[in-house]
């Protein structure tokens, strides 16, 4: 409360992310990019876009596992981890796991919280990106559009539409986040 006995002040909150959309190799991204995708809590990237962090992020999957291992899924929903590359890796990218969906395949969330989900768990992800010294780019695919059967558009309209303030926003600007698609 200020000296006036009126209400707390609030730090303004602004839509501040812009999304633009290119044809492209997610994985193609220049190093200190983070590579963003959702992921399900249990500790799983056996199938779609995840298999292929696996494949090629094989460190960054344990780092994922035992994370989920250690937490109890439910709640880990609404969240997010920022994995940072190995020193030795060559390629140098974060990966920006964005946990919007308990479960996986038939047993996945419903769209509507699924979508509930990718607010916070995008929220507490560019937290952690505006902490982190380094970073250069911030990249994902249609996140939730794949597996979770969410469409992209609604996606997408929640990332736009995100409300942050200032400690939100990496470097204090706004955030810009390029989708990438395969041909």
């Amino acid at each position: 409360m200020n000296d006036n006995n009126t209400e707390p002040m609030m730090a303004e909150r602004t839509a501040n992310v812009i999304v633009t959309e290119q044809v492209g190799d997610l994985f193609d991204a220049p190093p200190n990019s983070v590579l963003i995708h959702a992921c399900n809590t249990v500790g799983s990237w056996g199938a779609g876009i995840a298999r292929g962090f696996k494949q090629r992020y094989p460190d960054a999957f344990r780092v994922y596992n035992s994370h989920c291992k250690r937490s109890h899924p439910h709640h880990l929903v609404g969240t997010a981890l920022l994995i940072a590359p190995r020193d030795d890796a060559e390629k140098q990218h974060y990966v920006g796991c964005v946990f919007t969906s308990e479960q996986f395949g038939r047993n996945k969330d419903s769209p509507d919280m699924i979508l509930k989900a990718t607010e916070s768990a995008m929220r507490d992800l560019l937290t952690h990106i505006a902490q982190e010294k380094g970073i250069g780019e911030i990249r994902m695919c249609r996140i939730n559009a794949g597996l979770f059967a969410v469409p992209w558009e609604d996606t997408k309209k929640v990332i736009e539409g995100l409300q942050l303030d200032e400690k939100e926003l990496p470097k204090g600007k706004p955030v810009e986040i390029v989708v990438c698609s395969p041909a």
